[in-house]
C-alpha cells in the first residue's frame, strides 16, 4: 500500500493510531472524490491489513476494533455524503460524538443558573 512507503507501524495499534490520526484530520473537510478515494483506502487498510495483522498479534478484540473503525469511517461518509454536518471525532478508535461534550455545556450553564440567581436576589 502506498502509506507503507512513508509510514511503517510498529503493530497494529500503532497502525490504527495513524488512521485515526488521518482521520481526525480530514473528518471536517469537504468531502470530495478525491477524500472520498482517500477514506476508501484507509477503509480497506484497516478492514484488510490492520485485521489480519491485529490476528496474527492475537489481539481478537483489536482485530474487531479495526473493523468497527472502518465501518464508522463508512458511516462518517453516509452522513458527510447527506450534507449532515459531523460533529464527532475519532478517539480510542470509536467515533466519539460532539454532543458528548454536553457535560460542559452543563457545567457552564450551572455557573449561568447561580448568576441568574445573584441577579434575582440582587432585585429583591
Amino acid at each position: 500500500m502506498a502509506e507503507d512507503r512513508f509510514y511503517q507501524p510498529k503493530d497494529s495499534k500503532d497502525a490504527m493510531r495513524y488512521v485515526e490520526n488521518l482521520f481526525n484530520q480530514y473528518k471536517d473537510a469537504p468531502l470530495t472524490d478525491e477524500l472520498l478515494r482517500y477514506n476508501q483506502k484507509l477503509v480497506r487498510y484497516l478492514s484488510g491489513n490492520i485485521v489480519d495483522e491485529a490476528t496474527r498479534e492475537g489481539h481478537p478484540d483489536r482485530a474487531k476494533a479495526a473493523q468497527q473503525m472502518a465501518a464508522a469511517m463508512d458511516e462518517w461518509v453516509r452522513i458527510k455524503a447527506l450534507g449532515k454536518p459531523f460533529t464527532g471525532k475519532m478517539k480510542h478508535f470509536k467515533i466519539v460524538s460532539g454532543n458528548q461534550h454536553v457535560r460542559f455545556k452543563a457545567r457552564r450553564n450551572k455557573g449561568g443558573g447561580k448568576q441568574v440567581t445573584m441577579r434575582k436576589t440582587m432585585h429583591h
